[in-house]
């Protein structure tokens, strides 16, 4: 088998900063562990990738990533593993982005699960390079390094070799990523945790309601039951009263 042909990547590649580790600048692999920080410099060492790195956010974040993998032509598949970013969905708009594409009036990625998946700093003909020159794979939620090292090696044996059209540079304002905390757009991944609590909170309430009404029930018992004794102690009162009455009667006679 022919080895695969290399090129080299971009002066000064990477050309966007992150949270990232290099690992071989001509291998064909690079990794994208979303929120999973802790697993990057285990997976950078892996042979065959060129660079590992967190992402988090579903507009800047993924802007720098596809400028550092066009700008190095050598990088054909990109691996998604690691934790998803919660609200963000930072890997399924990743996979979006190669799947469908950016819709070139709203710059927004089509189909895109995240918060704010607007694409605003890269050319239509940037994300069609990245379309072409990578493919995407998923072991989104994996952290096992034993199991990315596998695929890891599964991709760098398909190898096929630098993409054939020399690096695309795209200059990345460095500025603060758009975060979607402060967006309140109800996502997927907090429905069913909206759901459990709406649950239990009905149950709460149920038994809550319940808890009166044994009160309450118990509190009627308690008052009848009283008022009972109360009776009950003027009914002897006054048949002692009347035997009293009686005797004194009869003993007048």
């Amino acid at each position: 088998m022919a080895e695969a042909k290399k090129v080299e990547p971009a002066s000064g590649w990477p050309l966007s900063s992150g949270d990232y580790v290099i690992g071989d600048p001509k291998g064909c692999v690079a990794v994208c562990t979303l929120s999973s920080e802790k697993i990057v410099s285990g997976v950078a060492k892996i042979p065959g990738v060129v660079i590992a790195g967190s992402c988090k956010t579903e507009n800047i974040g993924i802007e720098k990533a596809v400028t550092n993998i066009i700008s190095n032509p050598n990088v054909r598949f990109l691996l998604i593993c690691g934790i998803e970013v919660t609200g963000h969905v930072t890997g399924g708009c990743l996979k979006a982005i190669w799947e469908k594409g950016v819709d070139p009036s709203s710059k927004k990625i089509k189909e895109a699960p995240g918060a704010i998946p607007f694409i605003e700093h890269l050319p239509q003909d940037a994300v069609e390079r990245f379309q072409k020159q990578v493919k995407t794979e998923d072991l989104i939620s994996v952290e096992d390094e034993a199991k990315i090292r596998a695929k890891v090696e599964e991709l760098v044996r398909q190898d096929p070799g630098a993409y054939l059209e020399p690096p695309f540079i795209v200059k990345i304002e460095e500025k603060k990523e758009v975060k979607a905390g402060m967006v309140a757009i109800p996502l997927a991944s907090v429905v069913e945790p909206s759901i459990t609590t709406l649950t239990m909170l009905v149950d709460d309430i149920a038994a809550k309601v319940q808890l009166i009404g044994r009160e309450r029930r118990l509190n009627t018992a308690v008052g009848i039951t009283r008022w009972m004794g109360i009776l009950s102690g003027l009914a002897i009162s006054l048949g002692i009263l009347t035997l009293l009455l009686l005797v004194i009667l009869r003993v007048g006679v």
